[in-house]
């Protein structure tokens, strides 16, 4: 199915829909308008976090990579005394106040006297309020730094990339989808979506005075600047996975309170997680796997030509959060789905997927390397062949990706190396457990081979049980210079 577009005209009226309800307090419809939202205040909180010595050398936290970044800091870096900022440097060990103080931000509105007030009863993490405490000196950076004007000068900017989004997200199909499979929440008034050009991660969904809200972080194309005509279909169905999963939250959550007694005996959480920060709570483990799963469905329905690639690449990037088994978990709700009855939506097919998890989860283990014939060797001959051991079967595929990364003093060189019997000698023996293949390595330097890479390799390396290697597994050899 090709990426929705819209024509110069709906731009237009979208454009027009978005001004008349850009400001309307969280409470409001968004019948007919743009459920995109933009905040002077939650983009305050968001460029004084950016001027953090936290927010500038996390590679991660704050997007930086747009041209809006550096304006923010050519405008800013001139205040980095201002006491404010090394009162909020906050770190990810405390990822709650750094998170509170960005989206709270979002209850507060300037007054007539360009002083921030609550206008919204709402914190995003109970036990913290980190805005509104420092808020004296939240004010008096304002007027310091001239804030209000740097927000008005780039109005034009901000409202170009609230169009942008919703267009690249294809927002209509994503909630029918959404409602289709569980049920509209009727509980909730609308929906909204707020955006930051700043925000780098922790995607976060809230209810605020009644509307399911997410706190969403921009696809990489938009901040650089790139046309949505001129995106792939990988791209956009790829960049759509931080709303959906954010999104779906406001129908998972729900549906998964109402099979808690079922969930308890067949989700151990301790089977799943590796130490996301959700293991406190099985619901909260399972919710986070249910909500990419359903990414999985969407992406299988409505971007079909890449759902594979795109699944397999956030299936690698979540099992770096601690969510190990995402590929099994995923594969495994696809089966239950693709079988359902005519008629039978998620919802239905909840309990039985529940079940099928509890069947799995007592021979679920983690595959991984045991043994490498180089692994932590210095040899002198570049061609080398290599003879891996997993701990259990592999899937034998008759290629495999690897990401060669080689460290020369310093000059890092990195390349996706396809391996296959013809060209590398690929073989596997042991019933899967051993693998080997010849590779010719850099001299000088270390050689770094690395598997499952996030986002650059096409074939993944998972045992016969589903679950994949863990990301970044790597062989370390060296090849002296003479």
């Amino acid at each position: 199915m090709k990426p929705f577009m819209l024509t110069q005209k709906s731009v237009v009226a979208i454009f027009m829909l978005f001004w008349a309800g850009q400001f309307v307090q969280a409470g409001a419809t968004f019948t007919g308008n743009s459920p995109v939202r933009l905040s002077e205040a939650y983009e305050l909180a968001n460029v004084i976090l950016a001027l953090t010595h936290y927010g500038k050398a996390d590679p991660w936290e704050v997007s930086q990579q747009s041209a809006y970044y550096r304006e923010v800091r050519t405008h800013f870096d001139k205040y980095a005394d201002h006491p404010l900022l090394a009162k909020v440097n906050y770190s990810r060990e405390k990822w709650e106040s750094y998170l509170s103080f960005r989206t709270d931000a979002y209850a507060f509105e300037f007054d007539t006297d360009n002083r921030l007030v609550r206008r919204i009863n709402f914190q995003a993490n109970k036990g913290f309020n980190p805005f509104e405490e420092n808020l004296d000196l939240i004010n008096n950076f304002v007027r310091t730094t001239g804030f209000r004007q740097f927000y008005r000068d780039h109005l034009a900017y901000y409202r170009g990339l609230a169009v942008a989004y919703l267009e690249s997200q294809r927002y209509p199909e994503m909630l029918h989808f959404l409602e289709k499979e569980f049920g509209k929440r009727r509980e909730l008034t609308t929906y909204a979506i707020v955006i930051s050009p700043l925000v780098g991660r922790m995607n976060c969904h809230r209810t605020v005075a009644a509307v399911g809200t997410d706190f969403i972080t921009l696809p990489g194309f938009l901040l650089d600047g790139k046309a949505v005509q001129a995106v792939s279909e990988e791209e956009i169905a790829s960049g759509t996975h931080m709303l959906l999963t954010e999104l779906d939250h406001a129908f998972v959550n729900p549906l998964t309170d109402q099979y808690r007694g079922l969930l308890t005996p067949n989700f151990t959480i301790s089977r799943w997680d590796t130490g996301s920060g959700y293991e406190t709570d099985s619901g909260a483990t399972f919710n986070e796997y249910m909500t990419w799963a359903v990414y999985n469905l969407y992406v299988q329905t409505y971007f079909p030509s890449v759902a594979a690639k795109v699944s397999a690449d956030w299936a690698l990037q979540n099992a770096t959060r601690g969510f190990f088994a995402s590929s099994l978990f995923n594969r495994e709700l696809a089966l239950v789905y693709n079988a359902r009855r005519r008629g039978q939506t998620i919802r239905d097919i909840y309990p039985v997927f529940i079940q099928r998890l509890g069947s799995l989860q007592a021979s679920l283990s983690k595959p991984s390397i045991t043994s490498c014939n180089l692994d932590g060797q210095t040899v002198t001959d570049t061609v080398q062949t290599f003879v891996i051991h997993f701990s259990e079967p592999m899937e034998e595929c008759q290629s495999l990706d690897i990401v060669q990364t080689v460290d020369q003093q310093g000059r890092v060189k990195q390349e996706r190396i396809k391996l296959t019997p013809e060209s590398n000698s690929l073989a596997w023996t042991d019933h899967g457990k051993t693998v080997q293949f010849t590779l010719v390595l850099l001299k000088g330097g270390q050689n770094y081979i690395v598997f499952n890479h996030p986002w650059r390799t096409l074939v993944t390396l998972r045992s016969l049980k589903g679950v994949d290697l863990k990301p970044y597994s790597h062989i370390k050899t060296s090849v002296a210079d003479k």
